[in-house]
């Protein structure tokens, strides 16, 4: 049994170390996630059982140890050492001293905090059959839920992943003033969030190529324009706290609700590759069709709890992205269809 335990052992652990490196050095992934707690779990049974059959060895250590005669270390530096080591290691780890801070500055998410996103707190999100929901709650008890009914476009084997299945759509939903500058972000698909570039559809993009006019926006929050350069003119500020918090409760002039998604391999016969980049419908290799881009005007002076959002536009074709919305939709086909509506329900104090 012990020989099982032991290849067993050996195995499950060069996969936790395999997914410790992905998850330190390249961006989140659900998928590196889950390989690492499910292996993590099984080494620590396959440690269980291998410490258990080897009980005896402890008290045989410590008590050779305490022979005149032994070569062994006494006892209490048996105990002492690694204790201490531990000890200390857990502390730097709590407390950012060496080596634990120098470790993490080297990590994927230290050096890219400016453009991973990750919501406020007291958001939420939750994947239904044929509908997506993402709710804020604020500390004073107001909140925001936003309830996308996917339409008939929709691929409902792409948000439950499979080897067959295809890539899931990206979503980003944001919050803006009256006057267009972004408020907060509340949710964007995991792919899109933790890095400006990955794969989708079996290409490398970039997440302004599927959610441009949300990452034209994150901008503001970030400080990093679209291809990588440095905003120093409009980067983030201490004095803006980018959070929906006091627009739900106090802004006279109320928000927009703001809704992007984009579908993977969606290509018509306007919006395709196989066409010249300068050409208005021409598509990067799988992305097909723009995003499509959805709001709704919150009005605090109005005494509705429920609002629909509306389509508004697309966030254009490779070769006219910019950040605009653009507003002819005549070469949508399946893309007007991914979403059947959005209905979003307020909450206040």
């Amino acid at each position: 049994m012990k020989h099982y335990v032991n290849f067993a052992l050996l195995i499950s652990f060069s996969a936790l170390i395999a997914s410790a490196f992905l998850r330190f050095f390249l961006p989140f992934s659900l998928a590196t996630t889950r390989v690492h707690i499910v292996f993590g779990s099984l080494v620590l049974f396959l440690v269980g059982l291998h410490l258990a059959s080897r009980l005896s060895y402890f008290p045989k250590m410590l008590s050779q140890a305490r022979s005149v005669k032994s070569s062994q270390p006494k006892p209490i530096r048996l105990l002492l050492l690694p204790t201490l080591l531990c000890a200390y290691l857990l502390a730097a780890s709590l407390l950012d001293w060496w080596p634990a801070s120098q470790l993490i500055s080297v990590g994927y998410e230290a050096r890219n905090r400016s453009i991973i996103f990750r919501p406020e707190e007291g958001t939420a999100d939750r994947a239904l059959p044929n509908r997506y929901q993402v709710k804020r709650q604020t500390s004073d008890a107001a909140s925001i839920l936003v309830d996308i009914e996917w339409g008939s476009a929709f691929d409902p084997n792409a948000e439950f992943q499979s080897p067959f299945s295809k890539n899931r759509p990206q979503i980003a939903i944001w919050a803006e003033s009256s006057a267009g500058a972004l408020v907060e972000t509340f949710f964007v698909s995991e792919e899109s969030a933790f890095s400006e570039s990955y794969e989708w559809a079996g290409n490398e993009r970039r997440r302004v190529d599927i959610l441009p006019i949300w990452r034209h926006q994150f901008t503001l929050a970030s400080g990093v324009e679209p291809d990588g350069a440095a905003d120093t003119f409009s980067g983030s500020t201490p004095e803006h706290s980018f959070s929906i918090e006091s627009y739900l409760g106090e802004e006279p002039d109320g928000f927009y609700l703001c809704v992007e998604v984009n579908a993977p391999k969606d290509s018509n016969d306007f919006y395709h590759s196989h066409q010249e980049e300068t050409a208005k419908g021409y598509a990067l290799p799988g992305i097909g069709q723009p995003s499509t881009y959805y709001s709704a005007f919150i009005d605090p002076t109005e005494n509705r709890s429920y609002y629909l959002a509306d389509f508004v536009g697309h966030g254009g074709s490779a070769s006219q992205q910019s950040g605009s919305i653009h507003y002819d939709s005549s070469q949508l086909t399946t893309a007007h269809d991914l979403i059947e509506k959005i209905l979003v329900r307020i909450q206040r104090p």
